[in-house]
């Protein structure tokens, strides 16, 4: 049972840098909706990645953090943990020390308590999470033997280095996925009749493999088994599909060779047909999606972004490379701050001495016995 305190660390650690994270982001997507940036989708997408990376890499810049830290100023507090124990040593916490370190130790009662299965309604809710784990896992691996079925059912209609464009007579609306080694653009076979929208399409779904959103939806696939209670990933990744899909659109218009009008005319046209199959929502990136009320709400706002778009190809790098770097300091200071505390520092001692005189004054008091 005690390999699993730092599984459980982690996980906790994981998903608290998680809704920081967005948070950070949230608030500085918020600044640039304010600003001339507003319409900038793919300065916006850029950081949100950005962002997600360094979520990613935070437990490595974490332990590296706390390594440089220990190293150049061995006594400073560096969790969170460490920074209260030295504000109550100061005198700025009124509380006594055996209530205080009580108060500390919350965390690691909660996790003995579960891994002892000592609260019932604890060890239930951590077996349904355990089950929707499994559950969205299994589902995940049939969800890729259809997209990989639908990809080996279509034929190959034109190659290049490293993609195939395939054609289909299953699906409606086209996509984009990939395998192991090949990238694949699957398309309606009727579209070899209509060349105008063949090439609207053509050039939204090889943005699509520029942008690499392929392998982005994979990333956020994958890790969905373990964070599906976390509201943050489902708010990131809501925000994720719809930055993705503006910055492609605004990058194809951008390219001069379609107009914003011919682009929605084609997007619109889509929306109209009734798919005549299932389709798969995940594990590729569509050219749009339809049916519910988010698809229609993200389509209204695809059509209303196209009316602004401007050429910004290698503007506001500077302001991105700030940006970031604010974003990441704040993301592995985060990681940092939360980890559990390692050795016995100077302060954990002196807090531990007050709380044993305490618990003394607290004894001699139950026997009568005055200091």
């Amino acid at each position: 049972m005690t390999a699993m305190k730092p599984v459980l660390d982690l996980v906790i650690d994981a998903n608290v840098v998680f809704v920081l994270a967005f948070c950070f982001w949230s608030m500085t997507h918020a600044v640039i909706g304010r600003s001339r940036l507003a319409s900038d989708f793919a300065l916006q997408l850029r950081l949100l990645r950005t962002v997600l990376a360094f979520v990613v890499l935070s437990p490595i810049l974490s332990y590296l953090a706390m390594v440089l830290s220990q190293t150049l100023w061995p006594r400073a507090p560096i969790t969170a943990s460490d920074v209260a124990v030295a504000v109550y040593l100061r005198g700025n916490i009124d509380l006594s020390a055996i209530r205080f370190e009580e108060l500390l130790d919350t965390r690691d009662r909660v996790t003995d308590m579960v891994i002892a299965g000592d609260v019932p309604w604890l060890t239930a809710l951590f077996g349904l999470v355990g089950f929707g784990v499994a559950y969205l896992t299994l589902k995940m691996v049939l969800t890729i033997r259809q997209v990989n079925r639908i990809v080996s059912q279509s034929y190959t209609w034109r190659r290049t280095r490293t993609t195939d464009i395939r054609l289909s007579d299953t699906v409606t609306i086209p996509f984009a996925a990939r395998g192991i080694w090949r990238r694949h653009v699957v398309l309606p076979s009727y579209l070899l009749t209509k060349p105008r929208e063949l090439r609207i399409v053509l050039a939204h779904e090889f943005e699509h493999l520029r942008q690499s959103d392929v392998e982005w939806e994979l990333i956020f696939e994958f890790v969905r088994p373990f964070l599906f209670w976390n509201p943050a990933f489902l708010l990131w990744r809501r925000a994720f599909d719809r930055l993705r899909e503006l910055s492609c659109d605004q990058a194809v218009i951008a390219s001069k060779r379609i107009s914003p009008r011919e682009y929605a005319q084609c997007l619109l046209e889509f929306c109209e047909r009734k798919p005549t199959k299932r389709t798969v929502e995940v594990f590729n990136v569509a050219f749009l999606r339809t049916g519910t009320s988010v698809a229609r709400q993200a389509l209204e706002a695809r059509v209303i972004a196209l009316g602004d778009v401007r050429r910004r190809d290698g503007q506001n790098r500077a302001l991105q490379c700030f940006v970031s770097g604010f974003l990441a300091i704040a993301i592995v200071v985060t990681a940092a701050s939360v980890r559990s505390p390692g050795d016995w520092s100077h302060d954990r001692l002196m807090l531990s001495t007050i709380v044993n005189l305490e618990r003394l004054e607290a004894i001699n008091a139950s026997f009568g016995v005055r200091p």
